[in-house]
C-alpha cells in the first residue's frame, strides 16, 4: 500500500513539474515577443511628455547616475528619484530641462515629466503613469485639469493649498497631490544645480 502511495506522488509531481515547465516556457515566449514592443510604448510615452511640457524644443538627454535623487526643502522635505533629464533648446536657444520624476504618492510611484524654463518656471507638467494610485482618486492624476494648475508657476514654490501654496488637491487624494508638487520642486531644483 505504502508503494502504491508512493508512487502516486512521484507521478503527480512529475505532472506537475512538466506543467511548470510548460507555463514557463509559454511566459518566456510571451516576454520575448512583447519584451522590444513594451520599450517602444515607454519610449514614445516619454516623446509625447516632453512635447506635452514644453512644445516645439528638442531635447537631448542628459546622463544621469542610476538612483540620483534630490531631497526638497519645503514642509515635507522628500527625496524624490531622477528617471531622466533633459536639456532642451528651441530656436537654437537654451530653453531649460525636463525633467522626469519619480515621487512616492499613495500607492508607488507616480511617474512624472517636469517642464522646467531658464528662469526657473514650470512649462508643464505630464504625469506619465499613476497606475498604482487609487482609480477615481489618484490616478486622476493624470487629467489636464489636474496637471494645468502647475503650468507658469516658479517650480521651487509648488505646494498644494493644505501645505500654503497654491495647488488644488485632487479630492480624496491628498497624498498623491502632495507627491506630485514634491516632485515638482525637486525637478525645479535638479534643472537649477545644472548651472
Amino acid at each position: 500500500m505504502a508503494g502504491k502511495q508512493k508512487n502516486e506522488f512521484v507521478q503527480l509531481g512529475g505532472i506537475l513539474c512538466a506543467i511548470t515547465l510548460v507555463v514557463a516556457l509559454a511566459l518566456g515566449a510571451v516576454n520575448a515577443v512583447t519584451v522590444d514592443k513594451i520599450a517602444e510604448i515607454n519610449q514614445q510615452k516619454i516623446l509625447d511628455s516632453l512635447e506635452l511640457v514644453m512644445p516645439g524644443a528638442e531635447a537631448e538627454m542628459i546622463d544621469i547616475a542610476e538612483g540620483t535623487t534630490v531631497t526638497t526643502e519645503t514642509k515635507n522635505a522628500t527625496s524624490v528619484e531622477i528617471l531622466s533629464a533633459y536639456k532642451m533648446t528651441k530656436d537654437g536657444a537654451d530653453a531649460g530641462y525636463c525633467v522626469e520624476v519619480g515621487p512616492t504618492g499613495f500607492g508607488g510611484v507616480v511617474d512624472t515629466m517636469v517642464g522646467i524654463d531658464v528662469d526657473g518656471n514650470v512649462t508643464g507638467i505630464s504625469v506619465i503613469s499613476a497606475s498604482a494610485e487609487t482609480p477615481g482618486l489618484g490616478a486622476r492624476s493624470t487629467e489636464a485639469d489636474f496637471q494645468a494648475q502647475y503650468t507658469g508657476l516658479v517650480g521651487t514654490e509648488v505646494a498644494v493649498e493644505t501645505d500654503g501654496g497654491s495647488i488644488e488637491a485632487l479630492t480624496g487624494a491628498t497624498i498623491t497631490s502632495r507627491a506630485v508638487s514634491e516632485g515638482v520642486v525637486a525637478a525645479a531644483l535638479f534643472a537649477a544645480q545644472q548651472g
